[in-house]
């Protein structure tokens, strides 16, 4: 129990110096290295006399809803160019975005700069290629980005948009509920039978108190099945993807998410979109003791609950050993198909996501930016909660069915109905023999 205490000591000092005891976002800004070290004009973005030009950008609602850091974002490029371009911000829940960006294209009034899934949105053809904007970028411009990210944002060899952000999934579990249940953490190499035993442990539904949360949704579960060595595609851009949804791998790792919730271990999902929210809810107030969860979520506990016991961990060990990854996940900056304004657009893309930016991104949002010296910045390792989240990202699979989305939605339902009592195996392979082939025959005309 010292030790226990020792790390909670600790842990209440990071979190204090972190949270900024009180300081505004605009205070804590100014003490990060990049505070003073706008970007770069261009002076090659010429404007005829009395000329004015409105940008469009779409967002992911989750980094605006709560900050104002983008918005500041632009109104700082909007000055360094004399306020000849003016910046229009629209955001979006992110799972809408693809289909909005799709029919924008299509009706031909597409925005000019998208937040997303590079890597899906060009592999469908909704993007612009930018090997030749990168070109004048310079070679040292690639040197910024941790590779896996710049992976995300290319295409058959082809940039098609700049990184800005980079995750990956994690266990999050309430140090106070394990303590009185006289459990170990979930730390070093507990596995999923450690898990089992856990959740049973915890779970009093007399009390309304559960061993953990689930969701439907495709990223997380996904993030489950990589974890056990399973995969959901395989193959390249380059040679083609072949569905794998009904592997021996997945059915397994599905069958013991659904099996443990169906033993009441844990509320059932709700199936809603986004129903991972409904999981940090409850963790948050006490009814359940462990969920996945992204290194917003760490922020969010660290900023708004500072007192919450909060404990994480890397994903369970399984038999997959070093095959098993967690789900890595990437958005990044893109200029949709058809754009206006693509000199422009592509200047305010290298605007966003420069180290400017970066560290309030991180602060302020929980979102952490894909840059090839994340992981060793004091400014987010001296937060020891963070650390199996920057474990992780040595060893992340990306997720690519958002390729299809055909197949994801698919996949989608298969998990649902696996929750909600059809077997695993019969509802992936179902999944798999609706979709049968994929193919970049999902790509637009």
């Amino acid at each position: 129990m010292l030790q226990r205490a020792i790390k909670l000591l600790i842990l209440i000092c990071i979190s204090t110096i972190l949270i900024g005891c009180g300081a505004s976002a605009a205070e804590e800004d100014l003490d990060q290295p990049f505070a003073n070290q706008l970007p770069p004009i261009n002076p090659k973005i010429s404007l005829a006399e009395n000329e004015k030009v409105t940008l469009e950008v779409w967002l992911d609602l989750d980094f605006t809803r709560n900050d104002t850091l983008f918005t500041e974002i632009a109104e700082d490029f909007e000055q360094a160019y004399q306020n000849r371009i003016e910046v229009n911000i629209q955001s979006f829940v992110g799972e809408s975005i693809p289909q909005n960006v799709q029919q924008a294209v299509l009706a031909g009034t597409p925005p000019d700069v998208v937040q997303g899934h590079v890597y899906a949105m060009a592999g469908q053809g909704l993007a612009e290629p930018l090997n030749r904007r990168w070109t004048e970028w310079g070679i040292e411009a690639e040197d910024q980005f941790l590779p896996t990210a710049l992976a995300e944002a290319t295409w058959k060899q082809t940039r098609y948009g700049i990184p800005l952000d980079i995750y990956t999934l994690v266990w999050l579990y309430n140090r106070d509920h394990f303590d009185e249940a006289n459990l170990p953490y979930p730390e070093g190499d507990y596995d999923f039978a450690f898990l089992q035993q856990a959740a049973v442990a915890l779970t009093n539904p007399a009390e309304g108190q559960y061993g953990m949360g689930f969701t439907t949704d495709p990223r997380y579960v996904y993030t489950w099945l990589t974890n056990a060595g399973g995969d959901v595609l395989n193959g390249t851009a380059e040679t083609g993807f072949n569905l794998t949804l009904d592997s021996s791998n997945n059915i397994d790792a599905l069958r013991f998410l659904t099996n443990m919730a169906q033993a009441g271990y844990g509320p059932l999902p709700t199936t809603r979109p986004r129903d991972y929210e409904d999981a940090r809810e409850l963790f948050l107030d006490g009814k359940i003791s462990m969920y996945m969860g992204g290194p917003w979520d760490i922020h969010l506990i660290q900023s708004t609950y500072p007192d919450f016991p909060l404990g994480v961990a890397q994903l369970p060990k399984t038999p997959a050993a070093e095959s098993a990854a967690s789900m890595l996940g990437s958005t990044g900056l893109f200029i949709p198909r058809g754009a206006r304004h693509q000199d422009i657009a592509f200047e305010f893309m290298k605007w966003a996501t420069s180290d400017r930016y970066a560290i309030p991104m991180a602060r302020r949002l929980g979102r952490y930016p894909a840059k090839a010296w994340l992981q060793n910045s004091p400014y987010f390792t001296e937060n020891l909660l963070l650390i199996p989240f920057f474990n992780q990202l040595n060893a992340a699979r990306p997720y690519h069915l958002d390729l299809f989305p055909r197949a994801e939605d698919a996949f989608q339902k298969a998990i649902k109905s696996s929750f909600y009592g059809v077997d695993p195996a019969e509802a992936l392979q179902e999944a798999q023999n609706i979709v049968g082939e994929v193919s970049t025959g999902e790509r637009l005309p």
